[in-house]
């Protein structure tokens, strides 16, 4: 069967027993009641190729918003979303235009205006931890439940006073809070309407639930139109920043507590603020000057990051990927916006002509309190240049190409040379390969007066 093959992840609580929803769909990941941030994080986490969204929290959490689940549509790799039964049918009437797939007959009551009260389906409950997972024993009895046994003594006894009083009895318990809707409650009432009939009540969202997980793959999407980004929002991208949460050693954090905790005790806190928030800016002036990437482009940004981060085997990446709670997704996507900053700056240091990157570097340095340290040994360099005779341009031997010396260079002070000539000439605002040489050339010269020519 198809649901063996695939990873179907299924939030579910107070509607139907765990056990009776394993019986029936055995190899489905099983969440308790979705809140707010768990598909977001979920649908990241733990790649599912179907979601059945039956019950989320309604007054303990903050519910399960409609971003996220036009989020996971969007979703590589997630085939389908249902909803049925308790949140999962409000959600699907509210998102069935853009795919997400209704299950049930309270689905069909919301989609089709017989009830409009999200109410209807919620319910109180007790929470337990048992040997296969949470168990949820509920204390109220949900108004859905009510409206089924109703609308069936409508059909069974069409025209009779029974009927009748089964609609007041569904007027009556509606006034009445869904937390305080006990059994007790609804049969005094209803004892008070008709003592001699037993209330009328059927286990519809438990019938909704058990339809969903058996019959789920008999149903497809009729999207009236396909989700895109644009159907997202500014605060979507906020709650899957800072709510979404990562796996950090077995153990799942917001992704927010974390940057928290580093802007509270890294002493770098100041320079980790300020890189970030300038490569946040680059991404902007990307996006206004429209700056776009190659495949090719990304590749070598790819590349140079793995280079960078020692990662060597596909097992690498992966455990890489692991520990630093990302996803291949994610990374992705900071490869493409890696490498349009990337382009965006070799763009500017050729506008630069023959200014280079001489400035911004030294006030960089200055910035981060490191340009005494550094302008100290370039005098000192200086000085041993000078001794040797050689002047800043013309007594330079250029008879060994550039890049050559630029490897031996990198090889003799222990760097590591990551990136092409071109590259690196962009990067560092070298004007050409000339100019390269004459910079290795000079330094050379001044080692080998200092006598250190190895």
């Amino acid at each position: 069967m198809e649901d063996q093959v695939e990873k179907i992840l299924v939030y579910l609580g107070p509607s139907l027993s765990l056990a009776k929803a394993k019986a029936i769909l055995p190899r489905a990941v099983y969440r308790p009641p979705a809140k707010q941030g768990d598909i977001v994080t979920d649908v990241v986490n733990l790649n599912p190729n179907r979601i059945i969204l039956i019950d989320g929290y309604f007054r303990e959490n903050l519910s399960v918003w409609h971003k996220e689940i036009v989020y996971a549509l969007q979703f590589p790799g997630v085939k389908a979303i249902y909803g049925a039964a308790s949140m999962g049918a409000l959600r699907a009437a509210e998102l069935d235009f853009l795919g997400m797939i209704g299950i049930g007959k309270i689905y069909h009551w919301y989609r089709d205006g017989v009830t409009e009260d999200d109410s209807e389906v919620a319910l109180s409950f007790a929470e337990r931890d048992g040997p296969d997972g949470p168990q949820y024993y509920p204390s109220t009895i949900p108004l859905a439940d009510i409206r089924a046994g109703v609308e069936h003594y409508e059909r069974e006894f069409k025209g009779d006073e029974i009927a009748t009083q089964a609609r007041e009895f569904l007027e009556a318990m509606r006034k009445v809070f869904y937390m305080e809707r006990t059994r007790d409650v609804c049969e005094v009432a209803w004892a008070g309407i008709c003592p001699d009939i037993p209330m009328p009540l059927l286990a519809q969202k438990s019938m909704d639930a058990v339809t969903a997980l058996q019959d789920y793959l008999m149903y497809d999407s009729a999207p009236l139109q396909n989700p895109a980004p644009e159907n997202l929002s500014r605060f979507l991208q906020a709650l899957y920043e800072r709510d979404r949460r990562i796996r950090v050693n077995g153990t799942e954090i917001p992704q927010q507590h974390i940057d928290a905790y580093v802007m509270l005790h890294n002493p770098e806190y100041e320079r980790i603020a300020w890189d970030s928030a300038n490569q946040d800016l680059a991404l902007m002036l990307c996006d206004h000057l429209s700056v776009l990437v190659t495949l090719d482009e990304i590749e070598r940004e790819n590349i140079r990051f793995q280079l960078r981060s020692e990662i060597k085997t596909p097992e690498d990446f992966e455990c890489f990927l692991s520990a630093n709670g990302w996803s291949r997704h994610e990374y992705d996507r900071l490869m493409i916006a890696n490498a349009r900053i990337r382009k965006l700056q070799h763009a500017s240091t050729v506008s630069k002509m023959y200014r280079r990157n001489t400035l911004a570097i030294l006030n960089y340095l200055r910035t981060h309190q490191a340009f005494d340290y550094w302008a100290k040994l370039a005098v000192e360099a200086e000085e041993k240049i000078k001794k040797s005779g050689v002047d800043d341009w013309m007594g330079v031997n250029l008879e060994t190409p550039a890049f050559d010396l630029l490897a031996k260079h990198f090889e003799k002070e222990g760097l590591e040379l990551k990136c092409n000539s071109e590259e690196y000439l962009l990067e560092t605002g070298f004007s050409n390969l000339t100019e390269l040489g004459v910079a290795l050339a000079r330094i050379a010269a001044g080692k080998e007066q200092d006598g250190d020519n190895d």
